[in-house]
C-alpha cells in the first residue's frame, strides 16, 4: 500500500532509502550511482517535498513492511507528472501498479514520465506491459574533468553568440520539436548557455550546447547534426570542445546521455558509462 510519508518517518527511513538509491536495479532516475551525487544531495533534495505544494513522498508498504518510497512532483500548467525518486526494495511492479492507479485518479489528463536504468528489470517490464511508450533510450555517461586530457579541436568549431546565433538556429529548428528549450527560449536565455557550432564552407554541420553552472557540474543538453546524420569526426570535435571548455572553466564533472552509435567515441574521450537509461511516457486517462 501507498501512504503519505511524514517528516518523522522521513528521518526514520532516509538511510534505508538512500542505500537503495545506489542500486540501479531498485531505483529510478535520477540515479545516485553516477559518482557525482552524494548522500547530502539526496537528503537535501528529498526534504524539499515537505516545503513545496507540488511535491509529495509516498511510502510503499508490503505485508506491513516499508520497502521504499515514491517522491513525485507535478507541474499543473503543463499537465506534467514525474518522480524525483522511485526507490523500492522489492515488489516494484506492485508499487508501480498502485502508483499508476493513484495517479490516474488524482492527475487525470496529465502526462506521466518515468525513467529507469535498464537494470531495474521489474520496472521496465511493467511499463512495457502497461501501455507506456518508451520515448528515450540512452547511455548515461560521466566525465571526471580532473582526469580529462584536452584534445585538439579545429578552429572550425566556434562559440555561438547573439551575433552569429542563426548558425545554431538553423540546426536546432530541425530537431526541437515540442521540447521546452527551443531556439527562441535558448536565445532569450543565451547568457546562461555555452554553445559551439562547427562550420564547413561557412555552413553549420553540427552543434553542442549545455547550461553554465556554478557548482562545477555540467550536463550536455544536446548535440545537433546537419540532416540528422551522424558523422564521427564532427561529433568527436564538438564533444571535445565541450569538455575542453568545461575543464577550462574549472568544472569537476560533465554528464552526457548519448545514443548507441555515439557511445564508442564517448568512451575514448574519457567518459565512464553509468548505465543505460530508458524513459517512458503515458497519458493518464
Amino acid at each position: 500500500m501507498l501512504r503519505i510519508c511524514t517528516e518523522q518517518e522521513f528521518e526514520k527511513y532516509i538511510d534505508f532509502v538512500y542505500h537503495l538509491a545506489l542500486d540501479q536495479s531498485k531505483s529510478g532516475y535520477p540515479t545516485y550511482s553516477d559518482g557525482i551525487k552524494t548522500r547530502e544531495m539526496f537528503i537535501q533534495r528529498s526534504q524539499k517535498a515537505f516545503s513545496r505544494n507540488t511535491e509529495e513522498i509516498l511510502l510503499f508498504e508490503s505485508d506491513g513492511v516499508v520497502e521504499g518510497w515514491i517522491h513525485y512532483y507535478w507541474l499543473p500548467d503543463d499537465n506534467y507528472l514525474s518522480t524525483v525518486s522511485f526507490i523500492i526494495c522489492s515488489h516494484t511492479e506492485q508499487a508501480l501498479q498502485e502508483f499508476l492507479e493513484f495517479a490516474r485518479e488524482r492527475f487525470k489528463g496529465y502526462d506521466l514520465f518515468l525513467g529507469y536504468s535498464t537494470e531495474n528489470r521489474q520496472a521496465v517490464h511493467f511499463l512495457s506491459a502497461h501501455g507506456f511508450e518508451c520515448i528515450e533510450n540512452d547511455y548515461n555517461n560521466t566525465a571526471f574533468l580532473d582526469r580529462y586530457e584536452p584534445i585538439a579541436v579545429s578552429d572550425r568549431v566556434i562559440r555561438v553568440t547573439k551575433e552569429n546565433y542563426e548558425s545554431f538556429r538553423r540546426l536546432h529548428d530541425n530537431v526541437e520539436g515540442d521540447m521546452y528549450w527551443n531556439s527562441d527560449r535558448i536565445y532569450a536565455d543565451l547568457d546562461n548557455w555555452i554553445i559551439f557550432v562547427m562550420l564547413q564552407d561557412g555552413e553549420p554541420v553540427g552543434s553542442v550546447y549545455y547550461l553554465t553552472d556554478d557548482d562545477g557540474w555540467f550536463e550536455i543538453f544536446g548535440i545537433d547534426r546537419k540532416d540528422g546524420v551522424f558523422r564521427a569526426e564532427i561529433f568527436r570535435e564538438l564533444l571535445g570542445k565541450a569538455l575542453n571548455t568545461a575543464k577550462e572553466l574549472g568544472g569537476k564533472y560533465m554528464t552526457f546521455f548519448c545514443e548507441d552509435e555515439e557511445q564508442e567515441i564517448v568512451g575514448t574521450l574519457g567518459f565512464e558509462c553509468v548505465g543505460q537509461y530508458v524513459c517512458y511516457q503515458l497519458q493518464l486517462t
